[in-house]
């Protein structure tokens, strides 16, 4: 790497880890948020090798294969395998200025979000062939569908909701847990009408109801790592649901494992918000 290289990549760096430093700051402490939202069971049947160089930022199953982007400039790619061999079907590196963030399956295409170039990308599904572009203001962090929508993360508490033909804005939801935003939304899944959803620096996934924005139950998965694989991996980011075998699948980003889990996914209570405050209605 020559020395003009040296410096454009550290410059990169540098401005992750202070945008990293605000969201610290400026965000509540995650156990002060998550003590007002109940634990949900969860059972792990089953772990598989996952690629431990992937710096994991979208997860999504789609016609049996698994899709996952990984992010970081100059590594940005997507990676598609078959859940039983860690080894990729097909492998698509991506522009080296991109950071690659979530992904979604829509209606036999595969959607990207950049961190903070602007920029969705369409594929073509299964072959990853790229093709239509889409700007937006704004960072991306995770994506997800409906089934008819797209629904885009920022970081912040607050959900945005897409049409997938030009990703123009539809409305927007803030997440709460009790009275209390709940920032760093990041990697999204849709799940039997619930919206899940990865916080970062943290090892939880919430349960959000879509229609209030209420965080309703959480995944507590600070056990799924040893010490030892801990000290090696990053932080948990990573929620693709197989509604065949009714399991989730969940890694993080440079885990060594993708881990399987059986929850019972609860119907969507009856709608109880009170006062802006998310009611208990389970």
């Amino acid at each position: 790497m020559n020395g003009a290289a040296r410096r454009e990549a550290c410059r990169l760096a540098l401005g992750a880890l202070l945008a990293c430093a605000a969201w610290l700051h400026a965000a509540p402490a995650p156990d002060e948020v998550f003590a007002t939202i109940p634990v949900h069971a969860h059972a792990v049947i089953e772990r598989v090798a996952h690629d431990r160089t992937l710096f994991t930022q979208g997860l999504v199953l789609s016609d049996g294969l698994l899709i996952e982007s990984g992010g970081n400039y100059r590594e940005s790619r997507l990676v598609q395998r078959r859940l039983g061999d860690a080894r990729p079907l097909r492998t698509r590196a991506l522009p080296g200025d991109w950071f690659a963030e979530g992904i979604a399956a829509h209606h036999g295409k595969l959607y990207l979000l950049t961190w903070r170039e602007g920029v969705l990308q369409r594929f073509t599904l299964p072959d990853l062939e790229p093709e239509q572009r889409f700007a937006y203001r704004g960072e991306g962090w995770g994506l997800a569908s409906d089934g008819t929508h797209l629904i885009q993360s920022d970081g912040s508490a607050t959900l945005r909701w897409r049409r997938p033909e030009d990703f123009s804005e539809l409305r927007r939801l803030q997440v709460r847990a009790g009275a209390r935003p709940l920032e760093r939304l990041n990697e999204l899944e849709w799940v039997n009408g619930w919206l899940l959803a990865n916080v970062w620096l943290s090892d939880s996934v919430v349960a959000i109801d879509p229609r209030s924005g209420c965080a309703r139950w959480r995944l507590e998965l600070g056990e799924l790592l040893d010490a030892r694989e801990r000290r090696r991996a990053d932080v948990l980011n990573g929620i693709a649901w197989d509604a065949d075998t009714g399991l989730l699948w969940v890694t993080g980003k440079l885990w060594p494992w993708l881990f399987a889990l059986r929850i019972e996914v609860p119907p969507l209570p009856d709608l109880a918000v009170t006062d802006g405050q998310c009611a208990d209605a389970l």
